[in-house]
Parts: C-alpha cells; sequence; structure tokens
C-alpha cells in the first residue's frame, strides 16, 4: 500500500477531518488573546500614567514650603507655571491647613478637592477619580530633610519640626490616556477580526465537506419520517457516516418487520378494546342507574318514613302530657325516652334524605334575605344544651361588614349547626370560638375548638358519608357520620367549600367559605374582599 493511500485512509476518517477543524479552530483564540494584550497594555499606561502624576504631586509640595510658610500666593505662582507645564496637568493647586486656597492656576472648573484620604506623613495620594482625570494631593510638611529650600535647607532641616502646613494638588487628565487606550483596541480587534474572517472561511469549507453525508442521511430519515416508508440510505463520506448509515438501514429493515407485526397485533387488540369498552360502558350505565334508583329509594323511604314517626310523636306528646296532668312521674320519663329515640331517628331520616336528595341532584337552593347575626343566635341557642352538658365555652365573633345577606337560611343554619354539634361532642370542658366574616362578595364562618383533635389519616376520611374518625364497636362517641357529610354537599351547592385543620390533643378548626352573590342556578360571582373587623360580642355559656 503506498504512503498516498495510507494517508488517505487516516484523513478520510470523520474523527481526523474534525480535528483538523478543530485545530483551525484554536486560531479564534487570537482575538481574546488580542483583546486581553490591548486591556493589559492599557493598564500598564494608566498605572505609569498614574506613577507619574504622583511623582508631579511630590515635586509641587516640595517647591510650595516657602510659599505656605509665608503665606505668599506670589511665591506660589512660579511652582504652579513650573507643574502646569507638565504633559496632561490641568490643574494645580495650594491649599493651606485650614483647607483655604493660597494659590491655583490651570482649570477652575475642578471644585474644591476633599483631603479625607489623606493623612500627616503620607506621599501624594489618588484622592479621587472620573472618568476624566485623576485628583491627587499631598500634605506639605516642614523639617524633611527632602525638602528643597536652597541654601535654607540645612538651617530648616535643624531648627524645624515636622509640621503640617498645607497641600498640594493636581488634576491628572485623562484625554492622552484614553487616546492610547482607544488606539491599542481598535488596532488589536483590527488584526483579531482579520485573522478571525479568514479562520470563519476555512471552517466553513470544512464543515460544509465534513457534513454533506450527515445532512443527506437526515434528509433521507425525513423522507422516511413524512411519507412512512422505509427507504434506505446510500451514502459516500466519512467512515463513520458509512457506518452510521448501514446502522440506519439496519434499523429500517427491523421497523419494516415490527411494523407488519404491530399492524396484526393492532387490528387484534383493536378487536378486543371494542369489547372491553361495550362491555365498561354498559357497566358505567348500569352503576349510574343503580346509585340513582338507590337515591330516589332512599328519599322516597325516608319520606314515608317521617309520616308514621311523627305520628308518634305526636301521640307521645299528647300521653305525656295526660300522663303528667295524673302525676304518673314513672310514666312520664319512660315517654320522654320514647321522644328523645324518636326526634333522634327524626334526625337520622332527615339527614339521608338531605344526602339523597343532593345525590340524586333534586336539591334546590332557596335564597332569602336574612340576618346573619339572627341565624348565629338561634344556632348558638339550639346547641347550647350540648354546651352544658360537656361544660364547654362558646364564644362567638363578628368580623362583619354588614349584617344581612341573601342565602338559603335553613342550608346555612344547619352547616352552623353541624359544626357547633360536632364541635360540642368532641370538646369537654374545652374552649369552642364561632367567627364570622361577611362582605360584599364573600361569607366566612370559622369554627375552632380544643378538643381531642385528628390524626392525619382521620382528616382524609372525616367528610365522607358514613364514616366516622372512630369506627369501631367500642367507640366513645356516637353519631351516623352524615352531620359533615351533608355540611360539605350544602356548601358545594352554594358554590362554596368547607375544609379543616386539626392536629390530635390539640383542637379542630372547621371553615367554611360561600361567595356572594349566590345566583339560583348556583353560579357564583368569585370576587373576594377581605373583611374589615367592625364589632365583637361573646356570648358565655
Amino acid at each position: 500500500m503506498s504512503l498516498l493511500n495510507r494517508l488517505f485512509i487516516v484523513f478520510s476518517g470523520f474523527k481526523a477531518q474534525l480535528l483538523g477543524i478543530v485545530t483551525l479552530g484554536i486560531l479564534s483564540l487570537a482575538l481574546a488573546a488580542s483583546v486581553t494584550t490591548a486591556w493589559v497594555t492599557s493598564t500598564k499606561a494608566s498605572q505609569l500614567m498614574v506613577a507619574q502624576g504622583l511623582q508631579i504631586a511630590d515635586t509641587l509640595a516640595a517647591q510650595s514650603l516657602l510659599a505656605l510658610l509665608y503665606a505668599s500666593p506670589q511665591n506660589a505662582q512660579d511652582p504652579l507655571n513650573t507643574i502646569l507645564s507638565f504633559p496632561n496637568i490641568i490643574h494645580a493647586a495650594i491649599y493651606q491647613t485650614d483647607f483655604k486656597l493660597l494659590a491655583s492656576l490651570g482649570d477652575t472648573k475642578q471644585g474644591i478637592p476633599s483631603f479625607d484620604k489623606v493623612r500627616t506623613g503620607s506621599t501624594a495620594t489618588v484622592i479621587r477619580e472620573t472618568n476624566q482625570a485623576w485628583h491627587i494631593a499631598v500634605p506639605v510638611i516642614t523639617g524633611r530633610q527632602n525638602s528643597p529650600l536652597d541654601d535654607r535647607k540645612e538651617f530648616l532641616s535643624t531648627t524645624l519640626e515636622e509640621e503640617l502646613i498645607g497641600y498640594a494638588y493636581i488634576v491628572l487628565d485623562k484625554a492622552t490616556l484614553k487616546a492610547l487606550q482607544y488606539n491599542i483596541f481598535l488596532n488589536n480587534i483590527l488584526i483579531a477580526l482579520t485573522f478571525a474572517l479568514i479562520l470563519i472561511a476555512l471552517t466553513n469549507l470544512g464543515i460544509k465537506r465534513l457534513t454533506k453525508p450527515l445532512y443527506q442521511l437526515i434528509k433521507v430519515m425525513n423522507q422516511n419520517q413524512i411519507e412512512g416508508a422505509h427507504i434506505r440510505a446510500e451514502l459516500q463520506g466519512p467512515k463513520e457516516i458509512n457506518k452510521l448509515a448501514n446502522e440506519f438501514n439496519s434499523m429500517m429493515s427491523k421497523l419494516e418487520d415490527r411494523d407488519k407485526k404491530l399492524r396484526r397485533y393492532g387490528k387484534k387488540l383493536e378487536a378486543e378494546v371494542q369489547i372491553q369498552t361495550r362491555e365498561l360502558t354498559e357497566t358505567r350505565d348500569a352503576a349510574l342507574s343503580a346509585n340513582r334508583h338507590k337515591s330516589e329509594f332512599l328519599a322516597n323511604i325516608s319520606h314515608e318514613l317521617r309520616t308514621p314517626l311523627q305520628g308518634i310523636i305526636g301521640y307521645s306528646d299528647l300521653v305525656k302530657e295526660e300522663l303528667d296532668f295524673m302525676g304518673a312521674d314513672e310514666q312520664v320519663a319512660q315517654i320522654g325516652h320514647i321522644l328523645s329515640s324518636s326526634h333522634r331517628l327524626l334526625t337520622l331520616i332527615n339527614d339521608i334524605l338531605h344526602l339523597s336528595k343532593i345525590e340524586s341532584g333534586r336539591m334546590d337552593i332557596n335564597l332569602e334575605t336574612i340576618d346573619l347575626n339572627a341565624i348565629i343566635t338561634e344556632a348558638v341557642e339550639t346547641v347550647a344544651p350540648m354546651m352544658i352538658y360537656n361544660n364547654n365555652q362558646l364564644t362567638v365573633e363578628s368580623h362583619n361588614e354588614k349584617t344581612t345577606l341573601s342565602i338559603d337560611r335553613e342550608k346555612l343554619l344547619q352547616v352552623i349547626l353541624n359544626l357547633l354539634s360536632n364541635a360540642a361532642k368532641f370538646t369537654k370542658s374545652g374552649q369552642i370560638v364561632l367567627s364570622s366574616w361577611l362582605t360584599e362578595t364573600q361569607l366566612s364562618i370559622e369554627v375552632k375548638d380544643t378538643g381531642i383533635g385528628l390524626k392525619a389519616d382521620q382528616l382524609e376520611i372525616v367528610f365522607e358519608k358514613f364514616r366516622q374518625v372512630d369506627g369501631s364497636s367500642t367507640r366513645s362517641y356516637e353519631g351516623t357520620g352524615l352531620g359533615l357529610a351533608i355540611s360539605k354537599g350544602f356548601c358545594e351547592l352554594m358554590g362554596g367549600k368547607i375544609s379543616v385543620n386539626s392536629s390530635p390533643d390539640e383542637g379542630s378548626t372547621f371553615g367554611i367559605v360561600i361567595p356572594l352573590p349566590i345566583i339560583q342556578d348556583g353560579s357564583l360571582d368569585q370576587t373576594f374582599t377581605s373583611g374589615a373587623e367592625k364589632r365583637r360580642f361573646i356570648a358565655t355559656y
């Protein structure tokens, strides 16, 4: 094999060609290097210029010693003229120790300098830097050995102690530095751009040659995707691209075989899905029908049970009155048990009737204008015996912007009663707080107690019908588990919601939020406005 053929094999690979392009790409670092070099050069020039300014300031301080000693502006003119003859010095001044100007020359728009950064005994210091200039100051001190006082030098250095007598101040213009920096950056960038353009041209040629087979393969892939066909790729290019094309062709063959199998399985699966869908539809319809019939049955049977039960209650009341009149106290107590059990049964039947109506969609909203305080008072008076029985203290708090609203009175009263009864039942010798917030757009009611509280798993089932937090046969608290479920249904029927926040042994907080106004079809205006606290009244039982 000839040397030329060997070189062709080595450099025909995709990796080798890519390496060549990357090598050319390294040349692009020339731009970064040129910018870096320009920045370093300009920084160095700036440092040199500042050093020159510091030295000039020290010179002015040495030459202004006599002028400050004699407080003579005339003696200060020669040092100032000498300093202004230096390049880039646009202002020079000599100040006394009380910062009073002794003499100045040059640009008078520089303002009064601040010598806070200048310390006694220090050399020249840059006290301020702006975009246009450096402001340099140096303290002028007598008694220094390097004070150039001509033939009096030796006398002063031996007779005077070091003492601050003033300040020398110069302004060093940056115009020359900016022009120099501009030229440095411009020249370096122009050179870098020239190399970059050459590099881009070379890289473009290399990329086109390298990626041409790859784009041909992509074109074949797109054609397969659009047409849904299994077209094979026939390419001539780097060996890696050829290997990739062979793998693609192999994949197309496997996909073609797989599609044939999928079509067969698809037809079979489609038939099975149709059968399963039909069966699920029939099962769903049957379940919906059964649930509807169940709700209708519960509603009907609850209605039928209420009629004889109300008769039992009525006749029991009559018998109780007769026995009470006859003085048969023992029989009166027994009849009282009958009445108590009958009322409990009637309450259960009413709860089942409400629940069945909610589930069947036959529960209506009866809007009327009511007084919120009257509803709360009625609820508080109703649950007062329960509060007394468990030795609880009930507090009522009102934070209402107004007291009247349009709402279903019976449903709102039932929800409040359910929440208060629930709090009274699970709280013993504790505190219960009923709070209300009524605005133009929202009614919020909260019942907070210090009872037994709920665990995390109990919070998940607290609003489920016929479920209690303690469902065992040995539970300590009676009830059917319908009160909170009905309250939830009534709130949702009026477009609101009910929530609970509780921790074991720390009590529970139940809250309802009902947006206002309520429309007859149940739709609501969801705008919320928080209410300000208007008044607070406490009822204790």
